[in-house]
């Protein structure tokens, strides 16, 4: 067996020096950024108009393709985009409708606004039965809100339904362009929301 010489163990460890650098380099990645939906909506000190009912939002039902951390874009008519280092703080599900009901807690008055599931006595006069069929969008392009919902009754009868989408241009290149996109469609799903409770 062949003993190394001196010369031959300072080349190996110097060289072993010069490649931490790269080394360490290679461990770093981009660093991911967070983003939510906000409240649009506007607080306003005026009461809203319209009956003051208990009211309960939900069930919410968005689409599995959703149910990520990842923000998802369209890239096309049958592409999508799932982006690792660009995600929701919280699940879609559970920002969706908290952002909804801030804003209707701005647009209606209820007394009180539940989500679902109800807390433990809780019986809402209207309940509103919510289907999302596409909450997406294209990177400073457009962003897409399809959306079904139902207004029902303490009883569980129907008294409206309906169906809508709803589009949103994207006011820049980045995600959080998108996710402010996303937000006005929440705003002005909120709207017609209260007004259908309104209405009935």
């Amino acid at each position: 067996m062949m003993i190394p010489s001196r010369a031959s163990c300072v080349a190996l460890l110097a060289g072993a020096a010069c490649c931490l650098p790269l080394l360490a380099g290679c461990g770093k990645s981009a660093p991911t950024h967070f983003y939510s939906l906000n409240t649009a909506a506007p607080k306003t000190d005026t009461v809203p108009a319209g009956p003051c009912l208990s009211v309960g939002i939900g069930p919410v039902d968005l689409p599995a393709y959703l149910d990520r951390s990842q923000i998802v874009t369209r890239l096309g008519d049958n592409q999508m985009h799932l982006a690792d280092f660009d995600q929701w703080i919280e699940s879609p599900h559970d920002n969706f409708q908290r952002a909804l009901t801030d804003n209707l807690s701005r647009l209606i008055c209820a007394k009180p606004l539940f989500t679902y599931p109800w807390p433990v006595g809780g019986h809402p006069d209207r309940q509103v039965v919510i289907q999302v069929a596409r909450f997406d969008g294209a990177l400073g392009q457009e962003a897409v809100l399809r959306v079904s919902w139902s207004v029902l009754d303490a009883d569980n009868k129907t008294l409206d339904w309906r169906s809508t989408d709803y589009r949103e241009a994207v006011q820049g290149p980045d995600y959080a362009a998108l996710a402010a996109a996303q937000s006005r469609l929440v705003e002005k799903f909120a709207k017609d929301v209260a007004a259908s409770l309104g209405a009935k």
